[in-house]
């Protein structure tokens, strides 16, 4: 019998375990509690991104540029996981949402993968139905970007930060809603190509180390787009008003 780590370390369908974040005032049980409660937190499937997402109704087009940006995001509307504030009576307002990202900045051996886009995903009810809608909000979803799988570096163009300011363009002020971000990377290795590169497999030549059949499985994918996706923000109608539908469960 042999001990130790198997050839293949997993199953391939499998993926490492993610991450959650908690934006909190400092790393203390009351604060991460208090931001847990307040639901001011996001996940990853496993990079170290750094988002923001902030919602209200009348930040500037150029907040991004700002270096008070948090701090006016909280002044000016709500993190995420919180409610909208009360909309503003002017005729046409709809909700305007503040998103920034980091890439994780990798060291220590550590890979770093440039960031591709930021969407925005909308839920609400239409009758009886749930829908759903994502919107490219930021970045580049044609991007060509890709990953040469002979050494898993990366190739294309990407970014190390992104920054907007976005309004719901098919806002129904009578439809509560909700809304939550979701930041994408460029393409990069997924976990099994790492193993089989460094096990030195060759398919086409048929070099293939006992255990590392998967490493030649076409139905495996190889590549994998690393994200974030944060609390959502919601979205209520106010009291007395006409509601297109029953008010989302959070």
């Amino acid at each position: 019998m042999r001990f130790g780590v198997p050839a293949y370390p997993d199953r391939p369908d499998f993926n490492p375990g993610g991450l959650a974040v908690v934006w909190a005032e400092e790393n203390s049980r009351p604060s991460l509690f208090a931001a847990m409660k307040r639901r001011e937190t996001y996940g990853t499937s496993g990079p170290r991104m750094r988002v923001r997402f902030f919602g209200g109704w009348a930040y500037p087009n150029d907040l991004c540029s700002d270096p008070e940006l948090v701090a006016k995001g909280y002044a000016q509307g709500v993190p995420m996981g919180s409610e909208l504030p009360p909309r503003p009576v002017e005729a046409g307002a709809a909700p305007r949402f503040a998103l920034t990202a980091l890439r994780d900045p990798g060291g220590g051996g550590v890979p770093s993968t440039p960031l591709q886009r930021i969407q925005v995903i909308k839920g609400w009810v239409e009758g009886d139905a749930s829908r759903e809608r994502v919107y490219e909000v930021a970045g580049r979803a044609d991007s060509s970007a890709d990953v040469d799988l002979a050494t898993c570096a990366p190739r294309g163009e990407g970014m190390d930060q992104i920054c907007t300011v976005w309004t719901d363009p098919d806002f129904d002020p009578a439809t509560p809603a909700f809304y939550y971000a979701r930041v994408i990377e460029n393409p990069s290795c997924r976990w099994n190509s790492w193993v089989c590169m460094r096990a030195g497999v060759d398919c086409a030549a048929g070099h293939v180390p006992d255990g590392m059949a998967a490493c030649c499985d076409p139905s495996v994918p190889k590549t994998i787009q690393e994200r974030a996706w944060t609390s959502p923000i919601w979205y209520t109608p106010a009291r007395g008003a006409p509601q297109a539908s029953a008010r989302l469960e959070k």
